[in-house]
């Protein structure tokens, strides 16, 4: 059971194979949750760039993603694009046994 207010059950981990992502819902948010070298990060799963909601799908690299459409590079441990002028909102993330948090936005951030 979740103990930590403010955190949301929205994944599996054993549905999540190193190296891949899924699309989850936050809310109204879409995130795209990526399992990288054993750990799970969370960014918004539309690119800045032309609001294309395939982040989930970019291109891994180290802890970054490409966006699939045009390239745009983002970080997963920060959110900002590494190609470009622009950033997509960065969550955070729990695991406790095989279930994935991510930390609600406050409001205005």
């Amino acid at each position: 059971m979740n103990a930590e207010p403010g955190f949301v059950r929205v994944a599996r981990l054993s549905d999540i194979a190193e190296g891949k992502s899924a699309r989850v819902r936050l809310g109204d948010d879409e995130v795209a949750l990526w399992r990288v070298r054993g750990e799970m990060y969370a960014i918004g799963n539309v690119c800045s760039h032309q609001h294309f909601s395939e982040l989930h799908h970019g291109i891994l690299s180290g802890l970054t993603v490409a966006c699939p459409m045009h390239g745009w590079t983002y970080s997963l441990e920060t959110g900002i694009a590494l190609s470009g002028n622009g950033r997509v909102r960065k969550y955070n993330v729990k695991v406790e046994g095989d279930d994935v948090y991510i930390e609600r936005p406050v409001p205005g951030e």
